[in-house]
């Protein structure tokens, strides 16, 4: 999990993709995050935030970003991506982590100026071709499982829902920060998807 200003509560916003549409790829690109972008990253994950319930998300939590330690660390490890717009502005953005031995999902945002567009599916997968290319065996999340563009949402990627004892030690600990922090962790969800490895880096 990144560690630093957000810390766990990044995996809040695994749920911010909206709803799986087909792509509408001519203004949008998906690039590895430059340095520059890094700095707007922290605007997209306050504008995604806006679009939680009150309930779900607490006033107090809407104002918390990643630090920029920690996406800096992330962009050299290469598991840092923005959506750019024809104008080359970040409109969105996923990161990923190593988390009880396999690749977690901690954040994907898009701004909602931008939602509906397809921008979440592609960021999507694009972290799932990481972790294939990577080899690893899986991919985790952890998102709310009542919200429309949340859990439904990445079920149609292959992620299943997860029982609280197949979550594994950091996965857990996210819950237990997240629950400190006044979120109802009932509402919340572990899933996974299971990744095919990489032909290429086979012998």
């Amino acid at each position: 999990m990144a560690k630093g200003g957000r810390a766990a509560l990044n995996s809040l916003i695994p749920a911010i993709p909206f709803l799986i549409v087909d792509p509408v790829p001519e203004p949008y690109s998906i690039v590895a995050a430059t340095k520059q972008h890094l700095s707007e990253i922290p605007k997209l994950e306050q504008a995604a935030a806006s679009v939680f319930p009150d309930e779900d998300l607490p006033a107090a939590l809407r104002y918390l970003v990643t630090d920029r330690d920690t996406l800096l660390e992330a962009r050299l490890d290469g598991r840092v991506w923005v959506a750019i717009d024809a104008a080359e502005r970040a409109v969105g953005f996923a990161l990923a982590e190593v988390l009880d031995g396999e690749a977690f999902l901690d954040e994907v945002d898009v701004h909602p100026r931008h939602a509906r567009r397809g921008i979440g599916t592609r960021l999507v997968n694009t972290v799932i071709g990481w972790a294939e290319s990577r080899e690893f065996a899986s991919l985790s999340l952890i998102t709310f499982r009542h919200l429309s563009w949340n859990a439904r949402f990445y079920e149609r990627f292959g992620f299943v829902q997860l029982a609280r004892h197949e979550l594994g030690p950091d996965m857990l600990q996210i819950l237990d920060e997240e629950a400190r922090a006044g979120i109802d962790v009932s509402k919340r969800v572990g899933m996974r998807r299971m990744l095919q490895r990489d032909a290429s880096n086979t012998d």
